[in-house]
């Protein structure tokens, strides 16, 4: 078949339409019969569909890097679609910045800036990165021609490290900045790029503002995406075809990529003689021997995502490396806080990875950076409520509130405002975070030496947690945090009572060291918020605070019996006896409710009768005598007393009548009762029992039942109750 016939038929593969762009790439428009423009579509849609393989590529890229006459739009639709179905090779990486620079044999201006945004778009694909980094000092002295500056300023900064970072490029790069009048923010990022390198660098007042400085964005992440799918769609097809061969496959984008121009890898580039560097340690005894040894690496902010970098830090406390660290952060966090003052969430994913950080760091030393405060303080003012509200809820669980009214006036109360003017509150969350800071405070004063004086720090803060828990039990729908992340499916609404029974938890370990520290004094709980908890229809909740409540009786007892606790010289008690008082109230309306039957009783000592007043109860009785009168006259034969003192009880409670019945059932199954023997069919009283040993039944006293009740229980997992009784009733002390 001629020529001229497979022109007139079309390009029939990828190659034959390479094939055919060649032979009319340098022949001038006028000159030639085959349409360009259409080849170049053509191509274009074969290259998005199934990709280039190397060899056609290397062709493409040969046209594309070379004078030819072509116009500017046939190229745009070539570039825009050279998707590699492999590795980029070296050498096209070489070609493509060789054809850089204004001459008559290279290609056009706005080519050439199209090729750069192509070895942005697929740096991540090169077969060797380092080779881009050899081509460094000849891109760097192209930042001279102004329509390259900016592919080739975020091609630097990606390529960028300490060797390359000399003072007459610093210098370069300075009248660079001052020459463009500071509008081209590119240069000012590839500025602060090459100061995080060398950071005792001093770049004098430029003029421009910190703002301008930003960090590069990604070009076109779709077309990232599709490539990614291309080649892994050509892998999986190598691989089916060759089944029996092992082979390492590159898998994704590393996320290190996209962060690497501001934290770069731990890397030493002076080490004196007898010395070593953090990257040179290779086990923990190597690391040992050399502690003393170790020469700090030249971006100290690169230690903060380095495991054995933070236990370098942490273990020789070295002053120089702590001012470079809060230098770095002041710098770097006050950057931030302009962009959030400015509204511009360009940079919230780079902020969330540096909180993310500071996060990990924080967590291993237990202190929270003097900058990172400041940062907070400040950002609290513009901040949503909910960007970044893990990283900060992590990062204030170690805040200092030693002076608790300067916490509280600079970071505490600002966070709540913030959490709480946001359009899908979370009280919850704000709840939770404060079960972490006082665990975290109360670490701190268990530390410290042993002293009589009680902490009001943790005494105002637990104070103010209680209050919070208290207003999220009766605000519980609008207190509910149900958004997932962007990409996630919206969460089910998580029980608000979940994290009120958490802080109380934390509260009772926290109390339960309170005999050995006299930092540490116990408060009792709101009466509205335990009330509301053990009416709460869940035998889960009702359990674990009798536990809470067990807990914090032994830490009672115990604190009140340690002498050392006892001030000298004085008669005035450790805890007054109103609030002794009061607590022993929650526990005598406990006992009368789940084992005495005399619920909203207050006429036994200390009672409380659940706060609720007796013309109030007294309605109570009324209408549930009219609801059982109802209900006996409706049908006689199955009704049973239901009283208002003995509805909360384990027989009758809402959360554990099926479990009496449960427990009742497993109780006559153990007496191998013979199948015409009766059996209770109704709820377990006392009347009950001896009405079913006439009828034939099996034969229990009431407190053997509740003994064996609470013992079920406790088989169950439900132990709080048990926990309770035994060490309030004294008649199951014995038991």
């Amino acid at each position: 078949m001629s020529s001229d016939t497979r022109r007139e038929s079309g390009p029939t593969t990828l190659v034959d339409a390479i094939e055919h762009l060649e032979s009319v790439a340098f022949v001038p428009s006028k000159q030639r019969d085959t349409d360009a423009s259409q080849l170049a579509k053509d191509i274009a849609s074969r290259a998005y569909e199934s990709g280039i393989p190397p060899a056609a590529l290397e062709r493409v890229i040969k046209i594309l890097t070379t004078s030819n006459h072509l116009d500017q739009g046939t190229i745009t639709t070539l570039i825009k679609n050279l998707y590699p179905l492999e590795r980029v090779a070296s050498n096209l990486v070489t070609q493509v910045v060789c054809c850089l620079g204004p001459s008559k044999n290279k290609p056009a201006p706005a080519t050439q800036v199209q090729l750069l945004k192509w070895l942005i778009l697929v740096y991540d694909f090169l077969e060797d990165k380092s080779h881009l980094s050899k081509l460094f000092a000849v891109l760097f002295n192209y930042l001279d021609m102004i329509s390259l500056r900016k592919p080739l300023c975020q091609i630097l900064s990606f390529i960028t490290r300490r060797k390359h970072v000399k003072p007459f490029r610093i210098q370069a790069l300075m009248e660079l900045v001052v020459s463009s009048g500071g509008d081209e923010r590119e240069l000012v990022t590839l500025l602060k790029v090459f100061k995080n390198y060398c950071p005792d660098v001093i770049i004098g007042d430029l003029g421009v503002s910190g703002r301008k400085g930003l960090f590069f964005k990604h070009p076109d992440p779709e077309w990232t995406t599709h490539l990614k799918a291309l080649q892994d769609t050509n892998l999986e097809r190598l691989q089916a075809s060759q089944p029996s061969t092992f082979q390492v496959v590159y898998r994704g984008l590393a996320k290190r990529s996209k962060m690497e121009a501001i934290v770069p890898g731990v890397q030493t580039s002076r080490v004196s003689h007898n010395h070593t560097s953090l990257e040179e340690l290779r086990s923990v005894d190597h690391f040992i021997d050399k502690i003393d040894q170790i020469e700090l690496p030249n971006q100290i902010i690169s230690t903060m995502g380095d495991n054995i970098s933070q236990k370098y830090l942490f273990l020789v406390h070295s002053e120089t490396a702590s001012r470079r660290l809060d230098d770095w952060l002041s710098s770097f966090l006050g950057d931030q806080l302009e962009c959030a003052e400015n509204r511009d969430d360009d940079d919230n994913d780079t902020l969330d990875y540096i909180l993310s950080l500071c996060v990990v760091y924080v967590q291993y030393t237990k202190e929270l950076p003097a900058p990172i405060a400041s940062f907070l303080k400040s950002y609290f003012h513009v901040w949503n409520g909910k960007d970044h509200r893990s990283q900060i809820y992590h990062l204030l669980e170690y805040a200092d509130i030693e002076d608790y009214d300067s916490a509280r006036g600079a970071l505490l109360a600002p966070l709540e405002s913030a959490v709480l003017a946001n359009m899908d509150p979370s009280q919850t969350s704000l709840l939770d975070f404060y079960c972490s800071l006082i665990r975290q405070w109360s670490v701190k004063l268990r530390t410290q030496p042993f002293t009589l004086e009680e902490s009001q720090p943790l005494r105002r803060l637990i104070s103010h947690a209680e209050t919070l828990a208290l207003s999220v039990l009766e605000c519980p729908v609008a207190s509910q945090d149900t958004s997932g992340g962007p990409d996630e499916p919206e969460l089910e609404p998580e029980p608000v009572t979940l994290s009120v029974i958490e802080l109380f938890c934390t509260l009772a370990d926290v109390f339960s060291h309170a005999s050995a520290n006299g930092n540490i004094r116990l408060t009792i709980p709101l009466a509205p918020t335990i009330y509301s908890l053990v009416f709460t229809p869940a035998n889960s909740i009702i359990s674990i605070v009798c536990t809470v409540l067990s807990k914090y009786k032994a830490a009672f007892e115990t604190s009140l019996a340690t002498k050392e606790l006892q001030a000298p010289n004085t008669t005035e008690a450790l805890y007054p006896p109103d609030v002794v008082g009061q607590f022993n109230g929650y526990i005598m309306d406990i006992c009368n409710l789940l084992w005495r039957n005399r619920g909203l009783n207050s006429d036994d000592p200390n009672a409380l009768g659940c706060l609720i007043s007796a013309p109030t109860t007294r309605a109570f009785a009324q209408y549930t005598q009219e609801i059982h009168n109802a209900s006996r006259d409706r049908r006689r034969e199955a009704s049973f007393t239901y009283t208002i003192s003995s509805m909360f009880s384990l027989s009758h409670h809402v959360a554990l009548c099926n479990m009496s019945a449960a427990c009742f059932a497993d109780i006559e199954e153990e007496r191998n009762m013979a199948e015409d023997q009766p059996k209770l069919k109704k709820p377990v009283t006392q009347k009950a029992l001896s009405a079913l040993e006439k009828e034939g039944g099996i034969k229990t006293t009431w407190q053997e039942y509740r003994v064996q009740m609470l013992d079920w229980l406790e088989a169950t997992g439900s132990v709080g109750i048990g926990n309770l009784m035994r060490s309030t009733m004294k008649a199951l002390r014995k038991e």
